[in-house]
């Protein structure tokens, strides 16, 4: 196999295509939530911990909206290996409709209740002081995030990847200088501290939303549907989505769910153990974007080839993607693991922290291959076939059957170190890696959705 992957350029020029503008979107994206870190980090630990806590609901509502845009996607991506332009428009306003009625929810609560959601995480009382201040700031930019989501997802599906890309670029660079700008007061603005970050935030994904819909109409792009072609769907229609769409939808929501369960695990060893996973997984999610840009790019390949009617292609390129993308985590692991002690010298943090973190970081790289298997098989070979249930189950079964229970286990009963409770929760990887490679093998995976 590794033989035939070396020798099939063509192939991997392919999937590179499709992936890189991915990663760099995606980079471009957590070089966002790393700047505000960095930024914020240089405040103290209770500002780490207060806007790691806030991140954590963000990250709910973020992973609701992003099943509803891929499970939109997967009709998507699968209509334009038809060429079909007039469903493409339906699912986007599909994906649009509900993935707002959703945003609606989590911005009304960050607004009015946001220290009733610290408080599911910490008591003390000045890291809910900050994260209430962040949460209310923050709760605009939800609706600019849901709407760039739905039309990157739909974007995406047609193989077009730079636009979103290039949008998160210029969000990337209104973040970096308002931030700087708000947090620590330049240019004649006051001092907000972690409200200024917020703020920076808010503004720059509406730029970000500007810019792709710019774009999108100004070139008459395909996915430029007028608002009636966008809400031409009927019930029928959005029946067949959620069908479909909602394992997805349930399987982001319960997955980020299980994350935040961790938080709160982790939160129970105090604002140390939880500023040093706040790092940790701020510099985590920066390398795994490489592994869920390939997955990414997975699906987009596989649905098209399925909607085509070409499923022994989608067969093939399945097997060779999984080794790649095995490959591809053993290179970027090497690399994570050298750089970790010099990634952890730029917080503000104590020295017990400063080690926490260097010892997480490298115990995150040396789980990137079997990371990254798991993620393109789920996000690329069983969601891109349409073979959403078997992913789900593994998923579920590996956070809430594995993780979660090991977590609390470990943080709460037994009261271990951090860094030995983070290690019990990586059990969970090769669980996904042997619950997924029968199924890999078997082609069960391939489903059909739009004959």
């Amino acid at each position: 196999m590794l033989d035939k992957l070396k020798l099939d350029k063509r192939f991997i020029k392919t999937l590179l295509v499709l992936a890189v503008p991915i990663i760099l979107q995606s980079l471009v994206t957590a070089s966002l939530n790393l700047l505000d870190n960095l930024m914020i980090g240089s405040l103290g630990e209770n500002e780490i911990a207060a806007v790691g806590i806030s991140n954590q609901f963000y990250m709910v509502y973020y992973y609701s909206i992003m099943g509803i845009t891929l499970g939109a996607g997967i009709f998507m991506s699968q209509f334009w290996g038809k060429k079909d332009v007039s469903s493409i428009h339906k699912f986007l306003g599909i994906s649009l409709v509900f993935g707002m009625a959703a945003t609606i929810f989590f911005a009304v609560a960050a607004f009015f209740v946001p220290e009733k959601i610290m408080s599911i995480f910490t008591k003390e009382f000045i890291v809910i002081s900050l994260g209430r201040d962040y949460l209310r700031m923050v709760a605009l930019s939800y609706i600019f995030t849901t709407i760039s989501l739905a039309f990157a997802a739909s974007l995406r599906s047609i193989g077009q990847t730079k636009i979103p890309m290039y949008g998160s670029l210029v969000g990337l660079m209104f973040n970096g200088i308002l931030n700087y700008i708000f947090i620590f007061g330049k240019f004649g603005a006051p001092a907000m501290g972690v409200a200024g970050a917020a703020l920076g935030t808010t503004v720059s994904r509406c730029m970000e939303l500007s810019f792709i819909l710019f774009i999108i109409y100004k070139n008459k792009n395909i996915v430029a549907g007028s608002i009636s072609q966008l809400l031409d769907f009927n019930f029928a229609l959005v029946i067949k989505f959620f069908k479909t769409a909602t394992p997805v939808i349930f399987n982001d929501v319960m997955w980020i769910g299980g994350i935040t369960a961790y938080f709160v695990a982790y939160s129970k060893l105090g604002t140390n153990a939880t500023a040093t996973m706040q790092i940790a997984n701020t510099i985590n999610n920066v390398f795994n974007i490489f592994g869920i840009g390939i997955a990414s790019a997975s699906a987009i390949l596989i649905g098209n080839k399925i909607g085509a009617g070409l499923e022994e292609e989608a067969k093939k390129d399945a097997l060779k993607i999984s080794v790649f993308g095995v490959m591809i985590g053993v290179v970027i692991g090497i690399l994570f693991f050298a750089v970790a002690p010099l990634i952890a010298m730029l917080f503000k943090i104590t020295p017990e922290t400063y080690h926490n973190v260097i010892i997480v970081l490298r115990i995150m790289a040396a789980a990137l291959p079997l990371r990254f298997f798991g993620i393109v098989q789920i996000i690329g070979v069983l969601r891109g076939g349409g073979d959403v249930l078997y992913a789900i189950i593994t998923e579920l079964v590996a956070v809430w059957c594995i993780g979660v229970p090991l977590s609390f286990l470990g943080a709460v009963y037994f009261k271990f170190p951090i860094v030995l409770v983070y290690l019990m929760v990586c059990l969970e990887e090769p669980f996904k890696v042997i619950a997924t490679i029968p199924r890999l093998r078997s082609g069960k995976w391939i489903k059909n959705l739009i004959k």
